[in-house]
């Protein structure tokens, strides 16, 4: 095609450069922050993450499908970009409003099937416009499809790295759609609109300026009937502070931090552990400071504290919102306060402590879990002092443990002992897991004397308490019930606890996720990634048997969509495990990713003819990616690798897209298939990688499935029949 011999962005002007480099910055702004108020207001794990970005890309690629066969006015461009950016402000304002169809309370657990219907509505509302304007700015160029590509991915890879660094630390997320979306709408209305109509812009900026205006009050309505009196975007999510009486509380992400007062939950996570060595001077706490637990170690007079908390907003909000006593212990000699991973403080520290104390929600996504895995437990035994204790506690019940309960905590118990050689588990509604080199004390009599020994003042940990608590009959039956499940041990490469915890989750909810996850938990792994792949190879060869040549051009689009999104989460996980949950890091990470999508797509649109030897080559170097990633994950290596894998993984996207698309227009104009198919292969990784087949299958499992997926697409494309 003639169109395509000479695909050099030098060749556009400048409105249509900017149209398509605009389309890249307003999907991808677009989809962070509809992904973070999902997070915010939801339930925020990879499950919930991966519905919205499945919805995502489902809807944008039919919608790039669908406008191929639309005949589309280019006159009318600049409306469809507005229209866009008018529905994104309407579909974060959908996320707010969502709970009280369903007449949800803030904070309350939501179920997955209530947020597949959301996202999959709201994620209509935005992206399927976005697919279809792939489509018209490529007709707008002539069909010059790989430059279209290149300035989507070049605005898209900017977009990524302006919104997250310098916008969300510095606005909400409602302020970030306003700017972006203000911005975009001028340039739009200066450099794309035909025939300017001040009307027509007024109407998307009136929507942004209200977002902006009224993203305060908007989440004051949103918590009612309970009454916010603070709301604190950070990098990390957003942190909200509500007040009920006398007692306040903290939410990040729509999820408890701590309220105060809670004398019950701070004592038990501390001085079960404590009460092991009430002479411990080096203490370590991971989280959860504040709220009571810091005074309650205090109490111990000898002990000094390192006190390692993620987000300073945290610190922030609580010495503002929280009484003189609880911001006397945050500022008190013998506390030294860290802003940091636990996880990489623990990596980098060269202190040996008496007493560790992990103080972080249940594993309820897989950055959690990773302070739950035998890898973790290894790390802190080895920053233990030789008769030190480590402690945690995770959610359970008073008296009944179901089955589901029984494999979640089986899981966390089985891992932990697998590090430490004395492992006791206190009973409640909430479990203290207490881990140690050395024997344990469990006896009520034996903690009684020490209480009142050390005169602590307490209202919960007392001697007629622990009787209770630990009574044998309790801790027997407890013992018997986790101990006896031969459930997985949870580690980096394969979460399971975490797969565990949704599935506890899920049984809050009358639907098909609890029946659904509980199937898939019993499932081989070898079944749950065998079966797929035997699909996937009777497909090739009934595309091979139908002898079409443009099938052997678009099957790799598919196959590379799904690839490269499984394996970039497959990296982020590995990274955040390894080196620590560094947002700013992993941001970079997809920044990474993405500029490697257009300097392969750039690089791939500069050759003067797409050939199909050229695809063969870049199918083959997505196989020897996978296999040097499979080395690559079990073990070390520097930072710097995680990059370059990155990098090239999305070099090698970007390359095969457009040689992909240049071959197959050779047969079929048909401007949104290629880029369709992209993006519904990119839907099914996302519906199902981090939260199904990462934690039940591991990452090396699904790594080799990959590199199966990917080996069955080469040879289908080696051994094509010639028409």
């Amino acid at each position: 095609m003639q169109v395509l011999s000479n695909p050099h962005p030098g060749n556009l002007g400048l409105t249509s450069s900017l149209a398509a480099f605009l389309l890249g910055f307003i999907a991808t702004s677009s989809q962070i922050l509809l992904l973070r108020e999902f997070n915010a207001h939801y339930y925020g794990n990879e499950l919930t993450f991966g519905l919205v970005l499945a919805s995502w890309l489902l809807w944008g690629g039919l919608g790039s499908i669908l406008a191929s066969r639309w005949r589309f006015r280019q006159e009318y461009l600049a409306r469809v970009y507005y229209l866009a950016i008018l529905l994104f402000a309407l579909s974060l304002a959908g996320v707010r409003a969502f709970r009280f169809l369903l007449h949800i309370l803030p904070g309350e657990l939501t179920g997955m099937m209530p947020v597949l219907g959301l996202s999959l509505g709201l994620c209509f509302l935005v992206s399927f416009p976005l697919g279809a304007l792939f489509v018209f700015n490529v007709e707008r160029n002539q069909g010059r499809i790989s430059v279209v590509y290149v300035l989507e991915s070049l605005g898209a890879t900017i977009a990524g790295v302006g919104v997250y660094f310098f916008l969300l630390p510095r606005f909400s997320a409602w302020q970030t759609a306003a700017l972006v979306g203000g911005v975009c709408a001028l340039l739009i209305f200066v450099f794309l609109e035909e025939k300017r109509n001040i009307l027509v812009l007024a109407l998307p900026m009136l929507l942004l300026a209200a977002l902006a205006i009224l993203d305060f009050p908007s989440q004051k309505l949103y918590w009612k009937p309970y009454h916010l009196i603070a709301s604190q975007d950070s990098r990390y999510g957003k942190l909200q502070v509500v007040k009920t009486e006398e007692q306040v509380s903290l939410y990040s992400n729509n999820s408890p931090v701590y309220s105060y007062p809670d004398p019950a939950t701070a004592e038990e996570s501390v001085h079960f552990s404590l009460l092991q060595n009430p002479l411990a001077r080096r203490v370590l706490l991971i989280g959860g400071g504040a709220g009571g637990t810091l005074r309650e170690i205090l109490k111990y007079p000898h002990a000094r504290l390192d006190y390692v908390e993620l987000d300073p907003e945290i610190i922030r909000l609580s010495k503002r919102f929280l009484p003189e006593e609880e911001r006397k212990a945050l500022a008190d000699s013998r506390v030294s306060l860290f802003f940091q991973d636990g996880r990489a403080f623990l990596q980098k520290t060269q202190e040996s402590y008496d007493c560790i104390l992990l103080s972080l929600p249940d594993p309820s996504t897989a950055q959690l879990n990773r302070f739950y895995t035998r890898e973790f437990f290894l790390l802190v035994e080895k920053k233990l002092a030789a008769d030190g204790v480590f402690s945690f506690l995770v959610s359970s019940a008073e008296n009944y443990i179901g089955e589901e309960l029984q494999q979640f905590l089986s899981s966390l118990y089985h891992t932990l002992a697998d590090v430490f050689p004395e492992v006791e588990v206190i009973p409640g509604a909430r479990n203290v897991f207490l881990a140690s080199s050395r024997p344990l004390t469990v006896s009520p009599e034996e903690l009684g004397r020490r209480v009142e020994a050390l005169n602590l003042r307490t209202l919960y940990i007392t001697p007629p308490f622990l009787s209770s608590r630990l009574h044998p009959l309790r801790r027997d039956q407890l013992d018997d019930r986790i101990k006896s499940s031969t459930s997985r041990v949870n580690s980096d490469l394969t979460p399971a606890s975490f797969y565990f915890h949704i599935v506890l989750w899920s049984m809050h909810f009358r639907g098909i996720e609890a029946t659904a996850l509980k199937f898939f938990s019993r499932v081989s792994p070898f079944l749950l990634l065998g079966f797929p792949l035997a699909l996937f190879l009777i497909f090739l060869v009934f595309l091979a048997s139908r002898r079409k040549e443009r099938y052997f051009y678009l099957a790799p689009l598919a196959v590379m969509g799904f690839t490269t999104i499984l394996t970039e989460i497959i990296v982020l996980i590995w990274f955040q495990a390894l080196y620590g949950y560094l947002y700013g890091a992993i941001a970079f990470l997809l920044a990474v990713f993405m500029f490697g999508l257009f300097s392969g797509s750039w690089a791939s649109s500069k050759r003067a003819r797409a050939s199909f030897p050229r695809l063969l080559v870049v199918q083959a170097g997505f196989l020897f990616l996978l296999l040097v990633l499979q080395i690559a994950v079990r073990t070390k290596p520097p930072e710097v690798l995680a990059y370059f894998f990155l990098f090239v993984l999305g070099y090698l996207g970007g390359d095969l897209f457009i040689v992909s698309n240049r071959l197959y227009l050779q047969h079929k104009t048909d401007y949104g298939i290629g880029y369709g198919l992209d993006l519904i292969g990119s839907f099914g990784g996302a519906l199902i990688a981090s939260a199904l087949l990462i934690p039940l299958a591991g990452l090396l499992a699904l790594l080799a499935s990959i590199f199966l997926l990917n080996l069955f697409c080469f040879l289908f494309l080696l051994l094509r029949p010639r028409p």
